[in-house]
């Protein structure tokens, strides 16, 4: 809030110093008639046609969608009605102005969908087709002193036949009204319209300026100004020549803009006369060089680089399309958290604002024109890209144009975009996942492969075999708990390899679900049409977040446990494409986890400082960690690095081997009874362990006398892809027990399933299980040993390992050692978020504790590699192929193997060699232990309802 608050203050001291610059120099002024965004949003009279609360006047917050407000009808552009309807929406304001006679006015829509129609003072001023641009109507003449009185009508559709089929029919919502900002623009009677910027790398600037009304102007001057505002180079200035001006300069020294390094610069531009000043403009900029080299890739400031980032549209569950300035801030650090360079903003253009963001915090992007599944026709698409790209040309963070969605191309738009942008940015085509890109289209260019969805062996041909620039703008799509970060890594892995890899896009960035008050205020994700995103509707963050923060890091450390002999030198690799680890701040701490018996989670810090050391961009190399000679006592070396913009992009907890810390603290005084009956019963304290006399599997467990729901453990679990696979899970033989010291042993061979279990009851109560078995020799999901245990019986968990969300097997990165605290609650992807899951795989882990009903405390700890599996892990409605296998039993599960999830237009198995089932071929050996109520006290205190005043 101190921020947001820091921020309106700032926003506000600006907005003095332009009113000031405003009335000495004749620049262009802004009146707001709406809010600047949706948090500060002003009422309009309002009056909708059909659907909810329509037919009569009523009041509407301007910018707004009017289906967010209350109004017209829900609707998703895939979804049938009877009757499609497509209200009108009637707007009325009164404002008061103050007019001054020299200036000439202009009022600027940045937002309305669809078809609009302004009428000012009686007076009709502009008629405006396509709901995702920007336009303007001049109303000099119709603008009166004093009272004004503006009627705006906006048809949800569009008279447009492509305008509807290009984005009133598309796989997101559909939103209508006014949803971006509206304002009046003064400006003097001669004055600058818009300037298109190229400032290259080399210094070298160039400068297209487009005039209106010019009668007394003579010239034009240019003035570069740094961040400061300090002079950069002298001015410079040139004749005007007709509508469009062109200017030219070179300055040395320049700081060069890219996403690591958003250096910026502003250049004041003034319209004169032999002897005034008329007009004053001013546009912020940077000096970089973007190229596509065909055949080859994308290179920024002379450097290769692929491109990593998601799909994005303009959204928030409550406000539809309609955004507020925090909204698109915290979209934009969401994606700097993710390790994003660069987002593909898809199917129409986002707010302006947006891009002076990325402008300012460093974020590349792509800049689309409307289309989803149709394209514009020539005629009305020639007039919208002309809107995007006078609007957008002059933001260094746009790099690339999009020539419309799949099968939404219209190559005879591509040499718009040529027109109008200096610096002839290449307008890609995105192709389908079925279609090929290169039929029927034949530009001046190599074309960039941009096609969507490939498997494994699509994208091998792609980036080895084929001689094309290879981008996938949608890709890995994340639907529920697939994709996204699975099979990134294997996938990432190639672009790197490659000499024409260009990146990847991921669809998409969030789930977007719309809060529907029809359906009892819940965020509506269509099941598996909005729900695709790598966080939910709210930024809920699910195990994919983690895996591609950790996979597109641009640090990594190799070292994955330090010994006895550590000297202090990390192997870090550095993959940053302009940043050296000296301009970064790298922090260390000596840390000490919380452990299973106490209630606190995370870790303590014992000993801290900072990392220095000099690893170029691009390269690996070492950097000492000066510890303590104590540092063998502590559990592990925490590592975090930020970037120079202050963003943290890399963390690592590694583990110490030293660390003698103890985990479970328990007793050796306590020991483990046997009944003097059944010698497979055995006491400790209070709890009772029943174990079978011929299978040796552990048949209940009771807890001062009471059942509890643990029971039949271990059982064998596993899910076979060739057959149904059978090991004699029937057979049984005769278990022993032995007493060796302390420890009572329990043993079998060649029963349920398994060669051989073995149970060893220690004195303080760890129950150890080592146990084999040999499945039929083939290709499995999954394969591992259970304990059946009622889910309801299950409340919350404790563990340390990496978490804290689950892992499958094409899934594996992204995890932070540590101990985490979770709740038993209810995680149904696309429907219900309750992040991080409690159920699934989880690993590696060290232990955990599990708090049943009844004050039942269970516990494991790992003494192998196995994966924890916890209860039953439930899918969203629709998943297709974002599907996993997994034990229909409830239970607690330890896999030797765990299966890949795949995503919603691929089975995992298309995904490469990390997605396979895995091959079984001989004996299976595993290891784990088992608290139960290790830890309570004998005695409890008797409670007492008497307090003393």
């Amino acid at each position: 809030m101190k921020y947001h608050n820091f921020r309106i203050r700032k926003s506000i001291l600006a907005f003095f110093i332009i009113a000031l610059f405003s009335l000495k120099t004749n620049a262009q002024k802004k009146v707001y008639l709406s809010g600047e965004d949706a948090s500060t949003a002003v009422d309009w009279e309002f009056k909708i046609s059909d659907g909810r609360n329509s037919g009569f006047w009523t009041t509407i917050p301007v910018p707004s969608n009017w289906e967010t407000e209350g109004f017209g009808y829900y609707l998703y552009g895939m979804d049938k009605m009877d009757k499609r309807t497509t209200p009108v929406g009637f707007y009325r304001h009164t404002f008061n102005f103050s007019k001054a006679s020299t200036k000439r006015y202009f009022m600027v829509f940045q937002g309305a969908m669809t078809d609009t129609k302004v009428t000012l003072n009686g007076k009709n001023i502009g008629f405006h087709q396509g709901g995702f641009t920007e336009f303007k109507f001049e109303i000099t003449n119709a603008l009166k002193e004093g009272k004004n009185n503006l009627e705006v009508e906006v048809n949800s559709s569009s008279s447009n036949k492509s305008i509807v089929e290009a984005e009133r029919f598309a796989d997101f919502w559909m939103f209508s009204g006014i949803f971006r900002p509206v304002f009046i623009e003064e400006v003097s009677a001669e004055f600058i319209e818009h300037v298109a910027i190229d400032a290259q790398m080399t210094g070298d600037f160039n400068m297209w300026v487009y005039t209106n009304g010019i009668k007394e102007a003579k010239t034009i001057t240019a003035q570069v100004y740094d961040k400061a505002h300090n002079k950069v180079g002298k001015p410079f200035k040139t004749k005007i020549s007709k509508d469009k001006t062109i200017l030219a300069s070179s300055f040395k020294g320049v700081n060069l803009w890219s996403n690591e390094f958003p250096n910026l610069y502003s250049v004041k531009i003034e319209l004169k006369s032999k002897t005034k000043v008329l007009h004053t403009y001013k546009q912020t900029f940077g000096f970089r060089t973007f190229e596509v080299r065909d055949h080859d890739g994308f290179y920024l400031n002379g450097k290769r680089i692929l491109l990593k980032g998601a799909n994005m549209h303009s959204f928030r569950p409550e406000t539809g399309r309609t955004l507020s300035k925090t909204d698109m801030e915290e979209t934009l650090r969401l994606m700097q958290d993710l390790n994003f360079n660069c987002v593909r903003p898809c199917h129409y253009p986002p707010d302006s604002y947006f891009f002076e963001l990325c402008d300012s915090l460093g974020m590349l992007s792509m800049d689309e024109t409307t289309g989803w599944y149709r394209p514009l026709d020539t005629q009305i698409g020639t007039k919208i890209v002309k809107e995007i790209v006078t609007r957008d040309v002059n933001h260094p963070s746009v790099i690339l144009w999009s020539n419309g969605n799949h099968v939404a191309h219209n190559p005879e738009l591509d040499p718009v975009f040529l027109e109008w942008d200096i610096q002839k940015r290449r307008p890609l085509k995105n192709e389908a996942k079925n279609n090929d890109i290169f039929a029927n289209y034949n530009p001046d260019w190599d074309i960039v492969n941009t096609t969507y969805y490939p498997n494994y062996k699509t994208i091998n041909h792609a980036l080895f075999k084929d001689n094309h620039i290879y981008l996938p703008n949608e890709t890995l799509h994340a639907l529920y708990d697939g994709g996204g970060g699975a099979n990134l890594k294997t996938y990432w892995d190639l672009f790197e390899k490659s000499k024409v890899g260009g990146g990847l896009m991921i669809w998409a960035l969030n789930d977007e679900g719309l809060m529907r008050t029809d359906m009892g205020y819940v965020a509506d994700n269509q099941f598996s049409k909005a729900s695709d995103g790598i966080v939910g509707p709210h930024g809920e963050k699910d195990g994919s977040f983690y895996a591609v923060r950790e996979i597109w890091s641009p640090v990594f450390i190799e070292n994955d446990k330090i010994k006895a002999d550590f000297n202090g030198d990390l192997d870090f690799i550095n993959k940053f494409y302009f940043t050296n680890l000296n301009q970064c701040n790298i922090k260390w701490k000596l840390i000490n986890f919380a452990n299973p018996d106490g209630t606190i989670n995370g870790h303590r810090t014992l000993a801290k400082g900072k990392v220095s050391g000099n690893v170029l961009a691009g390269n690996t190399g070492k950097l000492n960690v000066l510890l303590p000679a104590s540092f063998v006592n502590n559990d592990a070396l925490s590592i975090e690095v930020y970037d120079p913009k202050g963003g943290l992009v890399y963390s690592k907890n590694i583990p110490i081997k030293t660390s003698k810390r103890p985990t479970f603290r328990t007793s050796i005084n306590n020991m483990f009874v046997q009944d003097k009956e059944d010698k497979f019963t055995f006491y400790y304290d209070k709890t009772t362990f029943k174990f079978d006399t011929k299978s040796a599997v552990l048949l209940s467990v009771k807890d001062n006398g009471k059942a509890t729901s643990i029971k039949n453990f271990p059982f064998l679990t596993f899910k076979s892809v060739d057959s149904v696979a059978i090991n004699n899970a029937n057979q049984l033989s005769k278990a022993t027990v032995t007493k060796s010291g302390n420890k009572w042993v329990i043993e079998v061979k060649n029963t349920k399933g398994f060669d051989y279990l073995k149970w060893t009851l220690h004195s303080g109560g760890e129950i150890a299980l080592d146990y084999a078995y040999t499945l039929p020799s083939g290709a499995y999901n999954y394969a591992g040993i259970g304990m059946a245990v009622d889910a309801k019986d299950v409340l919350r968990k404790r563990w340390l390992g990496e978490g804290p969300t689950r892992i499958w097997n094409n899934r594996t990165e992204g995890g932070i050692l540590d101990v985490y605290a979770v709740e038993k609650q209810v995680n149904i992807p696309g429907q219900v978020y309750n992040s991080p899951e409690f159920e699934g795989c989880f690993a590696p882990w060290n232990w955990a504790v599990f708090y049943l009903k009844d004050n039942l405390n269970l516990a494991f700890k790992n003494s192998t590699n196995v994966t924890l599996g916890v209860l039953n892990p439930v899918n969203g409605k629709g998943a297709k192929k974002a599907a996993w296998q997994y034990p229909k039993e409830e239970g607690f599960f330890f896999f030797d193997y765990i299966d890949s999830v795949g995503s919603k237009w691929k089975a995992a198995t298309e995904f490469g060699p990390d997605a396979q089932p895995h091959k079984i071929n001989g004996q299976i050996k595993g290891a784990v232990s088992m608290y139960v109520n290790w830890n309570k006290p004998l005695v409890k205190a008797k409670r007492v309802d008497v307090e003393i005043e």
